[in-house]
């Protein structure tokens, strides 16, 4: 009864129990992450204007940040895959969204000299890299959470990864069409971070099941 065999398989319905929904959970942090993007081009544009080049590289930058956040989320989860790491993450997620109004508002982003590409993707880089790649690390945390059993593992991370894509829908629809008429930049970074936070607390606070 107490073999390792055993407590593992129990230990799987424990961990889904307290997760709150993992589909909602990553279709949030998805929608934040394009949400993210799209405003990206409107802060920096002050520095590196807004042309082709910006956008190709805000794009770049945010996927690249993804990819890594995903590679890394994976080797996380295998190691500390629990609600309270997840809640951590969404944290510092928060604070690095909120971050990027802190050096937007500084005016610390100076051109870097050289061609003007590499300019448009440091500057890009710096301010929204670190963030798009924490908030990649949750996909792979939630999945690894959200898994009863080895025979339901495909069903689970395809809907798990579906509900990311549909919140990267709502999010670019949302910001286009929506936010970006309704509030400045600055005010939708802020939403975005204050979303996260909730998140992010709403895990940690959660109690642990005997």
């Amino acid at each position: 009864m107490d073999t390792l065999g055993v407590t593992e398989p129990q230990q799987a319905p424990q961990t889904q129990a307290k997760l709150w929904s993992p589909s909602l959970v990553v279709f949030v942090s998805n929608a934040c992450i394009m949400v993210l993007e799209l405003v990206a081009g409107r802060i920096i544009a002050p520095y590196v204007g807004a042309s082709l080049y910006t956008w190709t590289s805000v794009i770049g930058v945010i996927l690249a940040g993804m990819s890594l956040g995903n590679y890394l989320g994976g080797r996380f989860a295998d190691r500390w895959a629990s609600p309270r790491f997840l809640g951590s993450t969404f944290v510092v997620a928060s604070l690095l969204s909120l971050g990027v109004i802190v050096l937007d508002r500084l005016g610390i982003l100076v051109h870097v000299g050289g061609p003007l590409i590499l300019e448009i993707v440091v500057v890009i880089a710096v301010l929204f890299f670190l963030p798009a790649t924490v908030l990649g690390t949750i996909s792979p945390v939630v999945a690894k959470l959200a898994l009863r059993d080895l025979d339901s593992t495909g069903r689970t991370v395809g809907r798990i990864y579906a509900a990311g894509s549909a919140g990267s829908i709502v999010g670019t629809f949302a910001t286009g069409f929506l936010l970006i008429a309704w509030l400045d930049t600055h005010a939708i970074v802020l939403v975005v971070s204050l979303v996260l936070l909730l998140l992010g607390l709403i895990f940690l606070l959660m109690r642990r099941q005997s």
